[in-house]
């Protein structure tokens, strides 16, 4: 069947991380219409459908097929908490039926990384010590609160945990050189990049290549995803040829456009190791009215292929306003965590934080990155106290912040 030419949505937020060379992992998906059995009534929220047939699959009976394949790509909503519930629950039933034959791939985290990832895993780390040597908020930013609960039931079972994205230093230098002129020690990190395949390069430039003020923008946005997805294709490939992976199956956890239609991480890794796999797409039923207004129609070109083996139909609900914040902008300089701005009316603008103030102490606790004031404020509640201290003007000044829910729709970055 020929899928026409559709619309989506996507979460326009996601355009500042695109220009940023984020490599697409905030898309966001928000169709549905490319089902080639449509179904007779609105899909509900747990429903499973095998998109090749059309048919509605209980989850024993869907995972009795997802369990048959070596690879499983599963698509996920960044800031969806019931795209991760699902990536728990596949996680959880292929370690019962598989013990000890399962390990999790994972975009959040860089090649660099896997040092304490095999450290966490291994029960060496505490979250704190753990988010610090990733550098968990500066290169991903998204709360942990999203993924806590996947890589502490890693943790908990010896799960092997693996970076598949590139070094930062990698990116920068495609981003800005293009993948034919790296040069030094970084080209040797550089993986092999495979014919470019013409439904992904025309079905990215259909979603982002028009909000992109110039062609040369979209070239760098989409020579950088192909070497984040070049480069998860080889640590798959080569974690499932190590000792540590043998006979072992692979669960990817990434953004959707990196397994959608499957000419992503799937064809990639394919290329270097055929084995059987199966793609899995959290897809949401409703998008809250809040959220609307960060919404657009963007026209998807002719793509003769299914999006994925499975949809597993869910409800939109991320963490804000389910968690004590402070209501400011971060960024972590040389010289420390600084602020970039406050959110008015929020517990910092009611403390005074001001920007150009440099964190020195959060309620005793010195602080020498981000996490150490995410971590910290994520474990108040509405009505507990905290005293920050901050440089400013060359003065260390105290300030007592108080917290309280924030309303829905303000957007600080803490």
């Amino acid at each position: 069947m020929i899928f026409r030419p559709g619309r989506i949505r996507i979460v326009t937020a996601f355009f500042l991380f695109a220009l940023a060379g984020c490599a697409g992992t905030r898309a966001v998906y928000k169709g549905g219409a490319d089902m080639p059995y449509l179904p007779k009534e609105p899909p509900k929220a747990e429903e499973i459908r095998h998109l090749p047939t059309g048919l509605a699959l209980s989850f024993d009976n869907a995972m009795d097929m997802i369990s048959a394949a070596r690879l499983v790509c599963i698509g996920e909503t960044h800031d969806n908490l019931h795209a991760h519930r699902v990536e728990l629950q596949i996680l959880r039933e292929l370690h019962r039926r598989y013990p000890g034959k399962v390990a999790v791939g994972m975009e959040m985290f860089r090649e660099p990384d896997q040092e304490a990832l095999d450290r966490w895993t291994k029960g060496e780390l505490s979250e704190i010590e753990f988010l610090k040597a990733t550098k968990w908020y500066e290169n991903w930013g998204s709360d942990f609160g999203y993924y806590r609960d996947i890589l502490r039931f890693a943790r908990d079972h010896r799960i092997d945990v693996i970076a598949l994205n590139p070094s930062r230093e990698l990116q920068q230098e495609v981003r800005k050189t293009g993948l034919d002129n790296v040069s030094g020690d970084l080209k040797a990190k550089l993986p092999a990049i495979g014919e470019i395949d013409p439904y992904q390069r025309e079905a990215m430039k259909g979603v982002y290549g028009g909000h992109l003020s110039t062609e040369g923008m979209f070239e760098a946005f989409f020579r950088v995803q192909l070497l984040w997805e070049e480069t998860m294709a080889v640590r798959v490939v080569d974690y499932l040829r190590s000792p540590r992976g043998e006979g072992k199956k692979m669960v990817t956890l990434t953004g959707g456009w990196h397994v959608r239609y499957g000419f992503g991480i799937p064809k990639k890794v394919l290329r270097r190791m055929p084995m059987p796999y199966a793609i899995l797409l959290p897809e949401e039923i409703s998008i809250p009215e809040e959220k609307k207004d960060r919404l657009m129609n963007v026209d998807l070109p002719e793509i003769p292929l299914l999006p994925a083996d499975f949809y597993w139909m869910v409800p939109y609900e991320d963490l804000e306003g389910k968690q004590m914040v402070l209501g400011v902008r971060l960024s972590a300089t040389d010289n420390g965590v600084v602020v970039e701005g406050v959110t008015d009316g929020s517990p910092a603008g009611k403390a005074g934080l001001l920007k150009g103030d440099r964190f020195v102490s959060f309620d005793g606790h010195a602080v020498s990155d981000m996490s150490d004031i995410f971590l910290r404020v994520r474990e108040k509640k509405d009505g507990d106290r905290a005293t920050v201290v901050v440089l400013r003007d060359g003065a260390e000044k105290p300030l007592p912040v108080e917290f309280f829910p924030m309303k829905k729709g303000k957007k600080p970055h803490e």
